[in-house]
């Protein structure tokens, strides 16, 4: 069972045990090395993909414990628009969960603007967390709106703010958070949203997406170097594929 979160105040590193929990996706959770790990925030950011692969971790870590699971709910608090619901419900059914089940623990807070997502981080979180026992803390899209509403440096400061206050809460409670950002502009494997948000960050994992795999880079972590891997894209049945489908899916093998 994972460990009770520490009460608020200082703490030496020995007092913190470190739980690992998987995400549903293999190629992930090797270059993980087993998966999100507790009292870390993770930062994703790259292909707009990568929010399918946010929605099958929140189903995926209400399964039971024995099957790698927590067996807890997951907050979402929602900039990036990410939500379907037909997906957690096909996400259920494949982990054997039902989907009324999987909907009643997933909460989600969704923003419509660069003013809601600030106060829901700042002022509402600590609260909802709470309220409700959840391990898995997810906020897509962080200054996604900043961005669309044009960042000036009060946005900056937000950013950081809510940057700060998700690893704090994030350490101190031994929840996995997970945050996604779009990628930079200006540098394609970085992402957008200034220094104090890679900084709050322990781990980083870029994503991208070729014709048929998704590429993830871990760009950042404590422990592990920089590395890569990928997964095959699943193709619904039925779909007809041309030639260079697989011509390009054996190419970019041999590129690795």
């Amino acid at each position: 069972m994972p460990e009770t979160p520490l009460r608020p105040g200082f703490h030496t590193a020995d007092e913190f045990m470190s739980v690992k929990v998987e995400t549903g996706i293999v190629a992930l959770d090797s270059l993980l090395g087993g998966g999100l790990e507790s009292g870390l925030v993770h930062l994703f950011y790259g292909d707009r993909s990568l929010h399918d692969d946010f929605q099958r971790i929140a189903v995926k870590v209400q399964t039971s414990l024995d099957k790698g699971g927590l067996e807890t709910p997951t907050i979402i608090i929602d900039s990036a628009n990410i939500i379907k619901l037909e997906k957690f419900t096909q996400l259920a059914y494949e982990y054997d969960i039902e989907p009324e089940t999987a909907l009643e623990r997933i909460y989600i807070s969704r923003a419509f603007n660069s003013p809601q997502t600030y106060d829901l981080v700042m002022n509402q979180l600590e609260g909802f967390l709470n309220t409700v026992p959840a391990r898995v803390l997810m906020v897509t899209g962080l200054p996604q709106l900043y961005l669309e509403e044009g960042l000036k440096g009060e946005g900056m400061q937000e950013i950081s703010h809510m940057a700060s206050k998700i690893s704090t809460l994030t350490l101190r409670r031994g929840i996995f958070s997970l945050v996604s950002a779009p990628v930079s502009i200006r540098k394609p494997n970085f992402p957008q949203g200034g220094r104090t948000l890679t900084g709050a960050a322990q781990v980083h994992v870029h994503v991208s997406e070729s014709k048929s795999r998704r590429v993830y880079t871990l760009a950042k972590h404590p422990q592990y170097p920089v590395r890569r891997t990928n997964r095959i894209k699943i193709i619904s049945s039925g779909t007809t594929l041309p030639l260079s489908y697989f011509l390009a899916s054996k190419e970019e093998t041999l590129d690795d």
